[in-house]
């Protein structure tokens, strides 16, 4: 189907008189009407008719969009903004969308810091479908803002009872390698182990 010069379907130089731009706007008024959700995977109407999650078609709307969109969204009267080619991040997306993303959420990362978040990209979208702009976010956060102290439990021991005060007994090692114990009590098991960590 060609789309003519106002606007009308053309099927072998005969007019149809289908306006496509009407098609999604149509679309969302049955299925408010009906109170019908349309299928994600419905062709031209559904929320992924125009997503792409898959490394090598990312790319390549990223170089240019008729690579694997015949039609815009446009033409339908799916309006998207202009910087917007459709990409969804999930766990098939690759480090070319990711890198795009984080520039249009104002990161510039180098190689090795791209490397690290994509890393970590890559083990969040294994466990969620959809990876979010907050998700990359706080991804990008937390590789920034790594602690520089690091602290590690040794050891663990909390008592507790009918009897006497819970009490609590922490081993960690410091960032310096020297383990450190600390002894706390409470109301419950749960304070006292707060308290000997603050010991």
């Amino acid at each position: 189907m060609a789309i003519g010069l106002r606007g009308d379907a053309q099927m072998g130089g005969l007019y149809t008189g289908i306006r496509p731009v009407h098609i999604y706007p149509t679309s969302r008024l049955v299925a408010d009407c009906s109170g019908m959700m349309v299928q994600p995977h419905k062709a031209i109407v559904g929320a992924n008719a125009f997503s792409h999650e898959s490394g090598i078609h990312q790319d390549g709307m990223l170089k240019n969009r008729e690579t694997y969109e015949i039609m815009t969204p446009e033409a339908i009267g799916l309006n998207r903004a202009s910087d917007d080619a459709g990409i969804v991040l999930g766990k098939h997306s690759g480090r070319n969308a990711l890198n795009t993303r984080l520039k249009a959420l104002g990161y510039n990362t180098g190689i090795s810091e791209l490397d690290d978040v994509f890393k970590r990209f890559k083990a969040l979208a294994d466990k969620k479908k959809l990876v979010t702009d907050e998700d990359i976010i706080a991804l990008v956060s937390d590789e920034l803002h790594q602690p520089q102290m690091i602290w590690e439990l040794l050891d663990l021991q909390v008592v507790c009872g009918t009897m006497g005060m819970p009490t609590a007994t922490v081993q960690m090692k410091g960032p310096d390698g020297i383990a450190r114990i600390g002894v706390g009590v409470g109301t419950g098991g749960c304070y006292a182990v707060r308290n000997a960590h603050k010991s």
